[in-house]
This record gives structure tokens, C-alpha cells and sequence, in this order.
């Protein structure tokens, strides 16, 4: 599996730096592994083995705001 990058950037503070690392799909948490060649089993924050799969199903809330997006997107 291709490394993602992540971009890590607090506001105010300098300019943006790009880091390999990860990203989960179910929490959007992000990390820097120790080891970058491993890809990791699990997400260590919330612990989903599908960390690296985007989600089919969808809460009533995650849907209205997918709702808005692309409506959003639909005008421009």
C-alpha cells in the first residue's frame, strides 16, 4: 500500500509541512508511524481494523452533511 501524506499545519505558525504517515477513514485520525514500511493492522486511536477502508454506512448526521456537500459542489 502507497504511503499517504498528511499535511499538519497549526494556525499562525509557519508554513504548511508535509509528513508520510496515515489517516483513518472512521475517526480521521492521523499519525506518523514509527516504522513506515509496516503498514499498521489497526487505527490506535479508535482501534478499527478498517481504518484504511472508507465507510459504507453512514449516520444520520454524516449523511446531511454529505447531503450539503454536494449539493455545494453540484452549483458550482
Amino acid at each position: 500500500m502507497e504511503n499517504r501524506v498528511i499535511s499538519m499545519k497549526k494556525e499562525g505558525y509557519g508554513v504548511n509541512v508535509l509528513i508520510l504517515g496515515h489517516r483513518c477513514y472512521r475517526c480521521t485520525h492521523a499519525w506518523v508511524p514509527r516504522n513506515i514500511s509496516e503498514i499498521p493492522e489497526i487505527c490506535p486511536k479508535c482501534k478499527s481494523p478498517y481504518w484504511k477502508k472508507a465507510k459504507t454506512r453512514f449516520t444520520k448526521k454524516e449523511k446531511a452533511k454529505l447531503k450539503t456537500k454536494n449539493k455545494k459542489e453540484i452549483r458550482k
